[in-house]
Order: C-alpha cells, then sequence, then structure tokens
C-alpha cells in the first residue's frame, strides 16, 4: 500500500473514531438531580403501576401497569446487545435492542415492541393504547431498562 493511500486511511478512521462519541459523554453529571417525576422507580412486581410522564425501572422478566390506563408494560427480553465493554475503548458506542410486550387485558390487546438504545438501527420508542414508551436507559449487563411512559 503506497503513502498516500495509507494516509487516507487513517484519515477515514480518526475522522470515525472522533465523530461516533461515546455513551459517557452524554450522561448527565453526577451532581444533576432528577425532578421527583423523572426520578426511576423500580418495579420488582406485577403489582407496581406508573403515572403517565414518570419513569420505570424494571428487571428482565417484570411488569408495570400504567396506572391511569389499563395497560401493562412488561420487559420481556434483551434481544441484542453491541455496545462497548466497560473499561474498552471503541470507535462506535454500539446498541442494545430490548422486547417489551403491552397488553390491555380489558380489551384483550397485546403487542410485542423491539427498543433500540440509540436508534440507529431501530426505534426508540412505540406508542400502544394512547400510551407511548421511550427507552431511556439499559444497564450495562441488559438485565434492567428504564423506560418513560407518557401520553401518546
Amino acid at each position: 500500500m503506497d503513502l498516500k493511500k495509507l494516509l487516507v486511511v487513517f484519515c477515514a478512521l480518526a475522522g470515525l473514531a472522533c465523530g461516533a462519541g461515546s455513551s459517557a459523554a452524554r450522561e448527565q453529571p453526577a451532581s444533576a438531580q432528577p425532578s421527583p417525576a423523572q426520578r426511576p422507580q423500580p418495579a420488582s412486581d406485577a403489582q407496581n403501576s406508573v403515572e403517565l410522564g414518570e419513569t420505570v425501572v424494571l428487571k428482565t422478566g417484570d411488569t408495570t401497569e400504567v396506572a391511569s390506563k389499563d395497560v401493562s408494560i412488561r420487559f420481556a427480553r434483551l434481544v441484542s446487545d453491541s455496545r462497548c465493554a466497560t473499561g474498552m475503548v471503541c470507535v462506535w458506542e454500539g446498541e442494545a435492542v430490548v422486547e417489551l410486550t403491552l397488553a390491555e387485558p380489558g380489551r384483550g390487546e397485546r403487542t410485542t415492541a423491539a427498543l433500540a438504545s440509540t436508534g440507529r438501527g431501530g426505534r426508540q420508542s412505540v406508542e400502544f393504547a394512547a400510551c407511548r414508551v421511550d427507552l431511556v436507559a439499559v444497564s450495562s449487563g441488559g438485565d434492567q431498562v428504564t423506560l418513560r411512559v407518557s401520553k401518546a
């Protein structure tokens, strides 16, 4: 490979590395405290509920009910995870994709949705039964998600 081609490849890789960013750079500083409505509420069983406009944390297999709606949200599973491992330096931050099951028991409606952490390879939110569910975060192990539930 001649010097000119090598220089072009090096510049392209350097530009890609600089433009990719990292998820750590976008995180809020530790001093920023979310308001009570934004503070994630852990859901350890199906009896927990979340109000519209709030966030909730679900572990794999956990379900939460939307308090003012006949809607339940279940974190079914981690579909894929290509995110950069802790302590590693990566050119691209990667992406986690999770599967949610949304149900409206009173009407017998049910759907599944795959949500992506970055939105590059898929959507980051889903609308169901006049509710919007946004994927806010996926834990580093992929066994826990933070969701924001709002009016669609």
